[in-house]
């Protein structure tokens, strides 16, 4: 571990959104980044093969400048012999939180500041029912909500597609009392180490942060859940880059849309009754949840942020599917289906589309293995 006096950040899960934070983290705020890897092979391989160097390039910038930064630690669950962690950042995959953290969870207490930075839905419902089951232990959760553009170019270099922002937000204690008062995110701001870093003003306007209530998050992060709903699901299943839908998708952008938010309006009452019950209430803020999280609108804002904005972009879920890993569609389009169950409500179009992506890969690796007969 290193003995730097500096705030030390850790982030389990170094791929495109892990690297993206890292870089702009030590470009723009003085922190050490501390990599932690799922094993020893692959942190001795990052150590040598890539001198402990990660690379992102701005795409989206002129001239696609590559910006490189060299980690002076890195750890694996056989090297970490360091102190508790005081601040960490996850973007493992969904379905990977659990089995990533297992090792580490001796270094985490009630004094850890944790935040997910994943695409999907239902993560911290798993944490709480399975990993932090006792609550005068349990680390201090919060969730970001990312919608840059990026993926994987070789080795730990990666590319910044799309220009997005991250919002965060301190998870409830209670999930069936998700509202917040402008007063608590304020004492985040004041209190807390990570959401400091997080919004630190050199970082925040580079990587367009903004911390804010959990019911304002849950807004964004239900907004950018149906944009992976739509983009990650298509591209793969259909294997194209994000900019090729941006003419001919609406029909399947809005049935998926309109099934996914007759659940979530269900699943998720209390926000889409927000307007309702805290119109005009001094110290909550004003969400304007049903003009945003409408099928209209959101049709629009798919083909808009994910199409246009993100049009260079391969899908973290086609990127998947192409290198014949496991995809997040169990926690995406899968979690609606999910909950279609809990409630008694319909969702074969979400369960469909659930089905094609598991198609797609296991198609996928059957050519892998015994070829493409389409060549014969």
């Amino acid at each position: 571990m290193t003995t730097s006096t500096k705030p030390v950040i850790h982030i389990l899960g170094l791929g495109a959104m892990g690297a993206l934070l890292a870089v702009d983290l030590l470009r723009f705020t003085n922190v050490t980044v501390v990599p932690l890897f799922r094993s020893q092979d692959r942190l001795l391989r990052f150590q040598n093969e890539f001198n402990s160097t990660i690379a992102v390039r701005k795409l989206f910038e002129n001239d696609q400048p590559l910006h490189s930064c060299k980690l002076e630690c890195s750890e694996s669950p056989e090297t970490f012999a360091g102190g508790m962690i005081k601040n960490l950042i996850i973007t493992t995959k969904t379905y990977q939180t659990a089995e990533a953290l297992k090792p580490y969870l001796r270094f985490i207490d009630h004094n850890t500041n944790l935040i997910l930075v994943q695409n999907g839905l239902g993560v911290p419902e798993m944490l709480k029912e399975k990993v932090f089951t006792d609550p005068e232990t349990d680390p201090q959760l919060f969730q970001g909500v990312i919608s840059h553009g990026a993926f994987h170019d070789q080795g730990f270099t990666f590319n910044h597609a799309g220009l997005g922002d991250l919002k965060i937000a301190r998870l409830p204690h209670d999930p069936n009392d998700p509202i917040q008062s402008e007063e608590d995110a304020s004492r985040d701001r004041k209190q807390n180490e990570l959401v400091q870093l997080l919004t630190e003003v050199t970082f925040a306007a580079s990587f367009q942060t903004t911390q804010m209530t959990y019911q304002e998050l849950l807004m964004g992060q239900l907004y950018k859940f149906l944009v992976n709903a739509c983009i990650n699901p298509v591209t793969s299943i259909v294997d194209c880059i994000n900019g090729e839908l941006a003419d001919d998708s609406t029909e399947i952008f809005t049935l998926i849309i309109d099934e996914c938010l007759q659940v979530l309006k269900v699943a998720y009452k209390p926000l889409f009754e927000y307007e309702t019950n805290y119109h005009n209430t001094k110290g909550y803020p004003i969400v304007p949840v049903l003009s945003v999280l409408n099928t209209e609108n959101m049709v629009k804002e798919v083909i808009r942020l994910g199409c246009i904005v993100n049009r260079h972009n391969s899908s973290s879920m086609r990127q998947d599917t192409l290198y014949l890993r496991d995809t997040e569609i169990d926690y995406i389009n899968g979690y609606i289906v999910k909950l279609a169950n809990k409630y008694k409500l319909n969702a074969k179009i979400n369960e469909t589309v659930q089905s094609l992506v598991k198609l797609r890969l296991a198609l996928n690796k059957k050519r892998k293995l015994q070829g493409d007969m389409r060549s014969n």
